[in-house]
């Protein structure tokens, strides 16, 4: 399932990681499922975090909210503490590449993969990100015996200034420069904190 997650090609990457041992593989398996279900549930992500943090929110192809778990293709609207994408109404842009997951006796694995994208409401075809679409945000969960491990990994991380807008450009540039300084890492480390925290399960 490591070998899934998108290769680094160019621009910078962030790898945050987090493993609990738990007492026996039946606790392990439980607590699995409960990150799991914590996982694709975007829209309480912020909940997780608990920090200063961005919010996340399902909407699936015809613009509407969505109050389910995360599926393929759906898009996810981030609205990040800090200056907003003039043109996307403020708001970042991903979409759900793929959620790949595999389970036998003793192991499970989930991994969730999103890419920039375009703002789903709009005619615009510019990424509504402020990394350009070569860039992955990849979150991996794995239970094996009472071992889990989890794996955040964000590859190819270029900041997008490719945009038609000037105003989107300078912004993206600014909120870029900060996420490859380092801005996002406590972030994204929070989500994974978070997830693995056996207490708040």
């Amino acid at each position: 399932m490591e070998k899934n997650i998108p290769k680094q090609v160019e621009g910078k990457s962030l790898d945050c990681f987090k493993s609990v041992n738990l007492s026996s593989q039946e606790e392990a398996t439980r607590f699995f499922e409960r990150i799991r279900s914590k996982l694709l549930d975007v829209n309480r992500w912020n909940e997780i975090t608990k920090a200063l943090s961005a919010t996340f929110t399902i909407i699936d192809a015809s613009g509407r909210t969505m109050e389910r778990p995360v599926q393929k293709d759906d898009y996810i609207r981030i609205d990040i503490p800090g200056p907003g994408l003039p043109s996307a109404k403020g708001y970042d842009w991903v979409q759900v590449e793929g959620i790949a997951e595999t389970a036998d006796a003793e192991s499970a694995r989930i991994l969730l993969i999103l890419r920039p994208c375009p703002d789903p409401t709009q005619e615009l075809t510019d990424t509504a990100h402020f990394f350009k679409r070569l860039a992955t945000s990849s979150f991996l969960v794995q239970q094996k015996g009472s071992h889990i491990s989890l794996h955040y990994a964000g590859r190819n991380e270029i900041i997008n200034t490719d945009n038609e807008s000037m105003l989107d450009n300078l912004r993206n540039f600014m909120v870029g420069l900060g996420a490859k300084m380092g801005a996002s890492f406590p972030q994204w480390k929070a989500l994974v904190e978070g997830l693995g925290d056996v207490d708040s399960h």
